[in-house]
């Protein structure tokens, strides 16, 4: 049985050539130079026109007298009852461009209405003890 093992796989392998030194050829380099080809003109498509970025916002405290702050949250009702979702930033911001509106004898009016105030945080927190 040996032998007839061996010689199947004698069979199977193929028979080995004999090696041969690879041999290179020498081809000579030839340099050929192209025409210019002038580029076809692509109009480039207009660049569509970029949506305009939210305004940067800035955070800052202020400090109310408590009946002003209630006239926020009254506004702020008066809103919702004609359907508007108003935050208090933005019934400060209308109030800011309401302003804006007035001439200068409007607006000296307004400002000279509003109660001048203490800034600054009030004493009775707990942050300052």
């Amino acid at each position: 049985m040996n032998t007839k093992v061996a010689a199947e796989s004698a069979a199977a392998s193929p028979a080995k050539a004999p090696r041969t030194k690879a041999v290179k050829k020498v081809v000579p380099e030839v340099k050929v130079e192209a025409a210019p080809v002038s580029e076809p003109e692509v109009s480039k498509p207009a660049k569509a026109e970029k949506a305009a970025k939210p305004a940067k916002v800035k955070r800052d405290s202020f400090t109310f007298p408590e009946s002003d702050y209630e006239k926020i949250s009254e506004l702020k009702k008066t809103c919702l009852a004609m359907g508007i979702n108003a935050k208090k930033s933005e019934i400060l911001r209308a109030g800011l461009h309401a302003l804006a509106a007035l001439d200068q004898e409007g607006l000296k009016s307004m400002v000279s209405r509003v109660e001048k105030i203490k800034t600054g945080r009030p004493l009775g927190s707990e942050s300052e003890k």
